[in-house]
């Protein structure tokens, strides 16, 4: 770790223009700690604007993934009796989103402060959570996606992408303002504007992926699978990484197909678990699966941490 806790607390005393009083950390406190928490980080107490609380600095950085931290998060709180703070050196994006949705408190100097314990969120998690609130649409996160996955869609005009996704004209004029308002495309022309998406790949799913969110809308069952349908979550998951396929078969269909057979399908119960998404999966799949970056946004909140290691593997796996 590269950050000592001299360097920790004069950052935050510059970002906060408090004076940050640092002291040891008791090490009877720490003895409580299980043996292999308690080697993992190097502990310094603080007192930031009137609150007591721990720093955690990992040993060996990047060791643990998001989910990790919460629980060692969990447990050194309940043992401790007051808020737990780790400082990482470096954080992806999508690993951001984790961390701030299981309410992880963590710095990384220079760039986020997120500490929800003290109600504390400065810089650039302040930023980020603006876009965070403000909700990609669903039609936007659609056309983002498929440029990513399917095919390349700058030059394009609103008619042509409409004639490309099914959709009304309007529709997919307020999804591309939505698109240019949060600075992921660039809208060039005249009047018969076309698109340019300011980034591509993983550099443009990095910068929306604070935005978007999982495609799935509801969730009902059938006693067998619909037409039209793709498998998705753990049954999709299971193809494309070694997680083992689930019992019941999941499978995701678009609003329309759920609409139009709405007489086969059960709120609780049913042989098949059925996402009903809130844009047609098909549009994104080359094959009888739900695409890769879709399945990822579905299951990224999951807590099960054999479930948040294969989401990983997603990403480290796509072809960019």
């Amino acid at each position: 770790m590269k950050y000592n806790i001299k360097k920790i607390s004069d950052y935050l005393n510059n970002l906060i223009g408090n004076d940050i009083n640092v002291f040891p950390t008791e090490k009877a406190v720490i003895s409580k700690l299980p043996f292999t928490l308690a080697k993992s980080y190097d502990f310094h107490d603080m007192e930031i604007i009137g609150n007591h609380i721990t720093v955690a600095v990992p040993t060996e950085p990047d060791e643990c993934s998001p989910m990790q931290l919460a629980k060692h998060q969990t447990k050194m709180m309940d043992i401790f009796e007051r808020p737990v703070v780790f400082v990482l050196e470096e954080i992806e994006s999508y690993n951001l989103t984790r961390l701030t949705h299981a309410r992880v408190n963590f710095i990384v100097p220079n760039k986020v402060v997120f500490v929800p314990s003290l109600m504390m969120v400065l810089r650039e998690v302040r930023k980020t959570n603006k876009t965070l609130s403000d909700t990609m649409p669903p039609v936007a996160q659609l056309l983002l996606l498929c440029h990513i996955q399917v095919k390349n869609l700058n030059g394009m005009t609103t008619a042509e992408l409409a004639n490309i996704v099914s959709m009304a004209y309007p529709t997919i004029n307020v999804a591309l303002r939505w698109l240019e308002r949060n600075g992921l495309i660039e809208l060039m022309g005249g009047k018969q504007k076309t698109v340019n998406f300011v980034a591509n790949g993983k550099e443009l799913w990095d910068k929306a992926l604070p935005m978007m969110t999982s495609p799935i809308e509801r969730t009902i069952y059938a006693n067998t699978r619909p037409a039209d349908s793709l498998f998705s979550n753990e049954t999709a998951m299971g193809h494309y990484t070694m997680l083992a396929e689930p019992n019941t078969e999941i499978v995701a269909i678009s609003k329309a197909t759920a609409k139009e057979n709405d007489g086969l399908f059960n709120k609780q119960y049913g042989n098949v678990k059925v996402e009903v998404w809130k844009y047609a999966p098909s549009l994104l799949s080359e094959n009888e699966y739900v695409d890769r970056l879709s399945l990822y946004l579905s299951l990224r909140d999951n807590e099960d941490e054999r479930i948040q290691i294969e989401c990983d593997t997603l990403i480290e796996e796509m072809k960019w």
